[in-house]
């Protein structure tokens, strides 16, 4: 891939993958805690069309992103870069598919709301569903959560290798007084502490606000490398 694509498809894929991700928790709702399982399935109904459109974008966003960021690789030559390449692309394989998780409880929410009006008018077999649906869907959250934590583990060591590796490098983004090697470094040490620190001592709906500052800090690094490798071409 010449310098141009790389530079496209790294900016454009993780901005697109953004949009997703911000669409996804505008229909599963800002506030809704993780564990509030009903809410979500309701929410996930109601939104099942946005939750899909979501999930496409993230899935497509984050596979594009993965492209240019490989083409990268020879930018800062070493171990570290490798080695950060290839868990960022084990985190976002992993992202990929939590969103098969997201898309599930979509389509499950849309039953556990038929379910939920003929249990209210008392029927027995709608009780005995909305209660199964109920516990699988808890699985199906607690296992999206787990993916989600383990990806974002991945995806902070890989950053802090990304940022190690580009301190010792002389590559810039489009504005040069931005460090790369430091901004990949500060998100990746944030992605660390919201997910082994934040998360099992306050909550995970803070680890997650906080993970999503990290989330911008990377989108900015790859837009801004990506356009220093357009202005390149």
């Amino acid at each position: 891939m010449n310098s141009k694509g790389t530079g496209l498809t790294l900016s454009i894929g993780v901005v697109i993958g953004l949009v997703g991700y911000i669409l996804w928790q505008l229909t599963i709702g800002f506030d809704t805690k993780s564990d509030d399982v009903v809410t979500i399935l309701q929410n996930s109904a109601s939104g099942a069309t946005s939750v899909q459109i979501a999930s496409i974008l993230i899935c497509v966003g984050l596979v594009t992103h993965v492209a240019g960021l490989i083409s990268t690789r020879g930018t800062a030559p070493g171990t570290c870069e490798t080695l950060g390449i290839t868990l960022i692309v084990s985190a976002i394989v992993v992202w990929v598919a939590s969103s098969g998780l997201g898309i599930a409880l979509a389509e499950m929410g849309e039953k556990f709301v038929a379910a939920s009006a003929g249990a209210a008018a008392g029927d027995a077999a709608s009780i005995a569903a909305v209660g199964g649906m109920q516990i699988a869907a808890g699985f199906t959250q607690a296992t999206n959560v787990a993916i989600s934590t383990l990806g974002g583990l991945l995806a902070g060591i890989g950053w802090i290798c990304i940022g190690l590796a580009y301190r010792g490098s002389d590559a810039k983004g489009a504005l040069s007084f931005i460090p790369l090697g430091w901004l990949a470094l500060i998100a990746g040490l944030i992605l660390i502490v919201s997910n082994l620190v934040v998360s099992p001592l306050v909550s995970i709906e803070v680890a997650s606000q906080i993970s999503g500052v990290s989330f911008i800090l990377i989108v900015l690094w790859s837009v801004l490398r990506g356009i220093a490798l357009i202005q390149e071409a």
